[in-house]
């Protein structure tokens, strides 16, 4: 099992020593990470890892978290790479999070291996120019029928979001990310597994899109940080600090 060493080591050494830099984690995605809800609504606080910065905080109280938001609207793995610099690699993060796939999948089977690509060419690039830990996100689902969650401002977006589900491409896109994980040995977060859970236990997915296309509701990300804060702290009890 991963442990999250760095990233937990240098909670534990803020909190030792206030005088010391403080932890940094990046968030690296697209539209969820930004924190796109409804149409035209960004969340900044309800926004899982702003939600998990506030869980560290209650196992770190004397500890300070700082959360790089590096999410982008529309973003793809494959466009990001322009600004890993920038967004990624400046900070010299303890712990960078990569959560892409949703707008990758448009581009169909033939975009699946630049999708892997560029997730590969990214793990490596933090891994040469940090010391931060990693962990992959897979992406949530998308709508896959219309319904009446969605605005008439994006009702225009529905037969290309109903074809994308109807193909299998996000499905195939989760599939491969799993694959990579798994032959390379990194940690990796299920998103997509979580909302398998949730329509196998007989919920509409619909009712849990704040835009009805892609954007997952404010609870789930209530949900989301609570998964990651179980798997950054797998082995370590809530009250410990």
């Amino acid at each position: 099992m991963y442990d999250f060493k760095r990233f937990r080591d240098r909670l534990q050494e803020k909190a030792d020593n206030p005088a010391a830099r403080p932890a940094i984690y990046v968030a690296m995605g697209d539209s969820v990470t930004h924190g796109i809800m409804e149409d035209g609504v960004v969340e900044h606080e309800r926004i899982y890892h702003q939600l998990l910065r506030k869980r560290v905080a209650k196992r770190f109280p004397n500890s300070i978290l700082n959360v790089i938001n590096s999410g982008v609207s529309g973003d793809t793995a494959v466009r990001s790479r322009e600004r890993w610099a920038h967004d990624v690699i400046c900070y010299k993060p303890d712990l960078v999070t990569i959560k892409f796939g949703l707008n990758d999948a448009h581009g169909g089977p033939a975009g699946v291996e630049p999708y892997i690509g560029a997730i590969r060419d990214l793990v490596r690039l933090v891994r040469s120019e940090t010391e931060a830990d990693l962990l992959l996100l897979t992406p949530s689902m998308m709508m896959k029928r219309d319904n009446p969650f969605i605005s008439e401002g994006h009702r225009r977006h529905i037969p290309a979001f109903t074809k994308l589900y109807e193909d299998g491409h996000l499905l195939r896109y989760v599939e491969a990310l799993r694959a990579y994980a798994a032959e390379d040995g990194l940690p990796l977060l299920d998103v997509y597994a979580m909302w398998e859970k949730m329509e196998a236990e007989g919920v509409d997915i619909h009712t849990r899109l704040s835009n009805g296309i892609n954007h997952p509701d404010r609870p789930f990300h209530e949900e989301l940080a609570e998964a990651l804060e179980a798997v950054l702290f797998a082995d370590v009890p809530a009250s410990s600090r």
